[in-house]
């Protein structure tokens, strides 16, 4: 009868050390931070690079590298909207982990660290009427007007409109990419000054089937790269690693022509 009673104490104290130990794992589970990977984004919509979603959140060329960034980490990623001017220090703060930005563009670039770069970005001129046979951007402003977004930087383009040749030269700018390209349609300015991909995106999203002229080079071009806060230092060769996937497999070509191509922003 000692024998059965000391047995049933024994599972019961066994249980109960199950109980215990169960609980202790439960809680050190929950207390651990999740494994996130933050990426700040821009308020401003600039399709084909980011735009709403439909189901909220958001869309486009960079959210979708941010999740097959996230996915080859195996990390969850988390939107932190933010203005462009903070862009930067909110990465150095460590408020957020990465964003994506060429390092020509980044005033203290030697407080971030940059992953190898994404893809090119180029920028072009683009006229209803084909362009010079001149290699000399001064040839093709001169005597014309030129469409550019409201608040942005040409630092390129400055450079030739400050010469003297270029004193005929007239700037339109407006608010946004749909009225840059409409504005060229309705012939209210000569030239329009943007990168490939969004002339592109412009093109395909509106259905335009005028014929559209590109210059015969770029005035300016950067390499885009992930641009993460310091402490990932460390983590770079898995990050490039993941990069060099996605191009390998043809991933990046894939999401940058299907963001391209998107329609129905405006249907």
């Amino acid at each position: 009868m000692y024998k059965i009673s000391l047995s049933i104490q024994r599972q019961k104290l066994f249980v109960v050390g199950v109980i215990l130990l169960s609980v202790f794992w439960m809680t050190e589970l929950c207390a651990k931070p999740a494994q996130v990977l933050r990426v700040a984004v821009l308020y401003i919509e600039e399709p084909p690079y980011i735009y709403p979603s439909p189901n909220s959140g958001y869309q486009g060329i960079f959210p979708s590298l941010a999740q097959a960034l996230s996915r080859e980490l195996n990390l969850e990623l988390v939107y932190i909207p933010t203005g462009r001017k903070g862009l930067e220090q909110l990465i150095i703060d460590g408020k957020a982990d990465f964003t994506w930005l060429s390092p020509d563009w980044v005033k203290n670039k030697e407080q971030l660290i940059f992953s190898e770069s994404v893809f090119l970005t180029r920028e072009f001129f683009y006229s209803l009427l084909p362009f010079s046979k001149s290699d000399e951007p001064i040839d093709w402003l001169r005597n014309k007007s030129i469409c550019l977004r409201q608040d942005y930087l040409y630092p390129s383009l400055n450079q030739i409109l400050g010469k003297e040749e270029a004193q005929t030269t007239r700037t339109v700018r407006v608010s946004s990419q749909v009225s840059l390209i409409k504005i060229l349609l309705k012939e209210r300015c000569d030239l329009l000054y943007t990168n490939e991909y969004r002339a592109s995106w412009m093109k395909n999203s509106l259905g335009i089937e005028r014929n559209i002229w590109r210059s015969p080079k770029p005035l300016d071009q950067a390499k885009v790269a992930f641009m993460f806060n310091k402490k990932w230092g460390s983590k770079m060769s898995e990050i490039n690693q993941a990069l060099s996937n996605i191009k390998r497999t043809g991933e990046l070509d894939d999401i940058i022509e299907t963001h391209v191509n998107k329609r129905e922003y405006f249907e």
